[in-house]
């Protein structure tokens, strides 16, 4: 197929279920670029554009839009994709450019789901992008789980084994959920203890509105006696299970019961039919003295690959708007709370 000969068209039309099934046959189709994902974000500030290129037979792409403090701007985004054959990306990119120039746009943040040493980069050079502060981890973990579970136990680090088996003895009970209030006050503490922000109860509700009937997503919680220790949130799309949110308290941290909730999610979602964990982030290589050292020996415990990304690549649209606008976040950081993450 030559690029003259490719259409992108506008992909909304196609439902859910058909737009899934044709990103699925792309290699880099994932989760974040799911219609689903693309309905959660919609309740949440950001309207989203569905395309695909030649009817969706050579890829598609979920193009986010959200509204600046700047009057009249708006942010583009493409979080983990797009999911293109190679020969479509320059006029994706070019679709890309057009719709958020005529949208207000001030910038335009594309995040592929390639891995390094992909040829993306080529395709942004000489075309106004540079690479940017990423959105998505730069690096994650991704663990074969098609294997029976004493198999795929064994193949965890000793340490990992005994913190496992520990939680075991010392009677942690792990349960599927829908308390996303109790769930949110775990991640909150998690994310004041690790300086970082996520979202509230009202963005797990929906997740599990949205999610929940097709078996997409899972909420466990961990307890003990009468304590709840710590919760996870795990998605699937594909054959791939996503950890993409956790939370705990410090009570009992040593009976461990973060392994046990992973172990739990593992083989539920494995029994699903997902052949692959993504811990969705961790730090590439840490010193012992890093502030998420902790996290990235407790992933790469349980084994797996490290997987590392081409990043974001932004193409500013409009420089001096987008100062302003960057000034203006740095106000509103200082006299409200953060402003949530982007995903």
């Amino acid at each position: 197929m030559s690029e003259a000969a490719a259409t992108v068209s506008h992909g909304h039309a196609l439902g859910a279920q058909a737009w899934d099934q044709l990103l699925l046959q792309q290699p880099e189709g994932n989760l974040l670029q799911s219609w689903n994902w693309g309905e959660l974000q919609s309740r949440f500030g950001w309207t989203i554009d569905r395309l695909v290129v030649q009817d969706g037979r050579h890829g598609l792409c979920s193009l986010q839009r959200t509204t600046t403090l700047f009057p009249g701007g708006a942010v583009y985004y493409v979080p983990r994709g797009p999911a293109v054959i190679e020969s479509a990306r320059m006029l994706l990119l070019d679709e890309l450019e057009h719709r958020s120039r005529a949208g207000g746009g001030i910038t335009l943040r594309v995040e592929p789901n390639d891995r390094v040493g992909d040829e993306w980069p080529a395709f942004f050079e000489g075309r106004g992008f540079a690479q940017g502060k990423p959105v998505q981890p730069e690096a994650t973990q991704l663990l074969n789980i098609d294997l029976e579970p004493d198999a795929l136990k064994a193949a965890f680090k000793p340490k990992t084994r005994y913190n496992l088996n520990l939680a075991e003895r010392k009677g942690v009970q792990v349960t599927g959920s829908r308390d996303v209030t109790t769930f949110a006050k775990l991640a909150g503490d998690t994310a004041k203890r690790q300086g970082i922000h996520l979202p509230g109860a009202a963005y797990y509700q929906a997740a599990l509105d949205l999610f929940g009937p097709r078996d997409e997503v899972r909420l466990y919680l961990a307890t003990h006696e009468d304590d709840v220790l710590a919760g996870i949130m795990v998605f699937r799309f594909g054959k791939t299970a996503y950890y993409l949110f956790g939370g705990s308290t410090d009570l009992k941290r040593e009976l461990m019961p973060n392994y046990l909730l992973h172990w739990r999610a593992m083989l539920d979602f494995r029994a699903m039919g997902c052949d692959t964990y993504d811990w969705w982030g961790i730090p590439e290589e840490p010193a012992p003295d890093h502030p998420w050292f902790g996290l990235y020996r407790f992933k790469t415990g349980f084994g797996g690959q490290t997987v590392r990304y081409i990043g974001l690549y932004e193409h500013v649209l409009r420089p001096g708007p987008l100062r302003l606008e960057q000034r203006l976040q740095q106000l509103k950081a200082r006299i409200r709370a953060p402003v949530p993450i982007l995903r």
